[in-house]
């Protein structure tokens, strides 16, 4: 991967990279990137857990409130995952749904979408038995949407823009090569679609602060919501809010690489071998949302968000003494995904609507 990306800075016309350029190598380059190669990525083995791989209990959750919205909002029994990843979190919302509502499971469609092969062979390992289950590598292969569609940790995954304020003026942050290593160097803004999204945005800076500008996210997240016809969108990650972003503690950016279960702040230490990830901007979602009919419900905390869908409903009373039975498991999952400081602390959930009725109930009473 460093030949590779070192072919690509010294071949370019000023013999530097954006970072948006640096992290699409890294991640999603054909055979070496990170999320294309032939590597165990998610748990224990990998580099990083999501919710979906506590346990099942998320995506249970998950399903029970996809099962309310089918049955009492009027939602077309149509699941869209977008970034699907390894089939785990699919799998668990398809088993709940299969046991517990065979009139749903006779008319569901649940489609992964996913780009990394490695992935969608195990998709194919894990839920190619289900008749249930359709796989797309791109939104561009679902149109017309009526349904659910959601995101876990799909969008902090994508490249981005990096820019400073230095001395008041604003510059890009590239990467360039020297001497055999990659390094970062400041170039004075210049890029109009970076401009236009600090325009649009009414975004200033204090000086020394670093931003990530998310132009990838904004590209994927509009195909997206113009592909929905009516329904649910819901979009589950970490980020902030344009406020919060202007907060002293995040001045720093957040460009982080995760290895072996490790936060790196030097985000150009082990490219093709580490995740590369950022904290994605909220309200960006929410004003491009509202540009393609979609009405923002709420922004909850991930445990606030699972409190309202039912997930205490999952909880058992069991007189099992083994710590380890599937009860006991199941029951600690759903308490680490609910109590302060827990696994949901830093994750947040955007609920978005299109067309639904205003009598609409989104969540059980």
């Amino acid at each position: 991967m460093k030949h590779h990306l070192k072919k690509m800075i010294e071949s370019s016309p000023e013999n530097r990279i954006s970072y948006h350029d640096y992290m699409n190598a890294a991640l999603y380059a054909p055979a070496i990137g990170y999320y294309v190669k032939q590597k165990k990525k998610i748990g224990s083995k990998g580099d990083f857990y999501t919710s979906g791989n506590v346990g099942d209990a998320f995506g249970r959750s998950l399903a029970r409130w996809f099962v309310h919205l089918i049955k009492v909002c009027g939602i077309s029994p149509k699941i869209v995952e977008i970034g699907a990843g390894d089939g785990k979190l699919a799998y668990d919302i398809l088993v709940y749904i299969k046991e517990t509502e065979p009139q749903i499971w006779d008319s569901l469609t649940y489609v992964l979408v996913e780009t990394s092969p490695y992935h969608k062979k195990a998709q194919q390992e894990r839920i190619g038995m289900f008749k249930q289950a359709c796989f797309a590598s791109e939104a561009e292969e679902w149109a017309n949407m009526n349904g659910i569609v959601f995101s876990n940790e799909f969008f902090d995954a994508l490249p981005v823009h990096v820019i400073e304020k230095d001395d008041g003026a604003l510059v890009e942050v590239f990467v360039t090569v020297k001497d055999g290593r990659l390094l970062e160097v400041k170039e004075p803004l210049a890029n109009p679609d970076i401009l236009t999204y600090l325009s649009e945005r009414s975004v200033t800076l204090q000086d020394k602060q670093r931003y990530e500008i998310p132009l990838k996210m904004v590209e994927e997240y509009e195909k997206v919501a113009s592909n929905i016809q009516s329904g649910v969108l819901l979009t589950i990650d970490y980020g902030y809010t344009q406020e919060e972003w202007m907060e002293p503690a995040h001045h720093q950016g957040s460009l982080r690489g995760y290895h072996q279960h490790e936060m790196l702040k030097d985000a150009l230490m082990y490219p093709g071998d580490m995740d590369l990830t950022t904290h994605i901007h909220f309200d960006t979602l929410m004003d491009s949302g509202e540009k393609n009919g979609l009405a923002t419900c709420e922004l909850y905390q991930q445990n606030e968000f699972l409190l309202k869908t039912g997930i205490l409903q999952g909880l058992k009373e069991h007189q099992e003494k083994d710590p380890f039975s599937k009860t006991a498991k199941r029951n600690r999952a759903i308490r680490g995904l609910i109590v302060p400081g827990g696994f949901s602390e830093h994750f947040r959930v955007l609920l978005q609507t299109k067309n639904l009725a205003e009598t609409a109930k989104v969540f059980p009473e």
